[in-house]
């Protein structure tokens, strides 16, 4: 399949982030998940790879790709989903306004983060939730994201 066609490892890397994020889950979760070290995970989503391991196919799985779609991302083309249901969002807390509770089901996930500040007198926890517009793609979401600037530390 390789042929003579350049291998895009770092759209690769590019692909399987934005698809665990979709999934709301966290490099380290998926590293435990698949049993190796968080920096595994980190090498392969900034591309820094040049083959294909039962590590990158085992991330793949995790985010539902089938085993092929390593190989046609690396391609140029565009990762299978596997034929299980995603599972349905959960339902936001029914104490938050309705509007918050509504921006919160609507579009695509583009990510998601929970920060943690300790105070004096206890912990303030923030999250947040970052949404595109449906249609949008993806690439052109992920710019949007960046030209926030939003920074929120966490592990991930």
């Amino acid at each position: 399949m390789m042929g003579s066609m350049t291998r895009d490892w770092a759209r690769l890397g590019e692909k399987l982030r934005a698809a665990r994020i979709a999934r709301g889950v966290e490099q380290q979760d998926v590293a435990e998940a698949i049993g190796v070290k968080r920096g595994a995970l980190h090498n392969i989503e900034k591309g820094s790879i040049r083959k294909v391991t039962p590590t990158v196919l085992a991330y793949a799985r995790t985010v539902g790709w089938t085993p092929e779609s390593v190989d046609l991302v690396l391609d140029g083309g565009e990762p299978v989903e596997q034929g299980v249901p995603a599972e349905a969002a959960p339902e936001p807390p029914s104490d938050l306004s309705a509007r918050v509770q509504k921006s919160l089901r609507e579009g695509p996930l583009i990510d998601a983060r929970v920060a943690e500040v300790t105070t004096p007198s206890g912990r303030v926890r923030a999250t947040i939730v970052i949404r595109g517009e449906d249609g949008t793609p993806l690439e052109d979401l992920m710019a949007a994201l960046d030209s926030l600037k939003i920074d929120v530390s966490t592990d991930d």
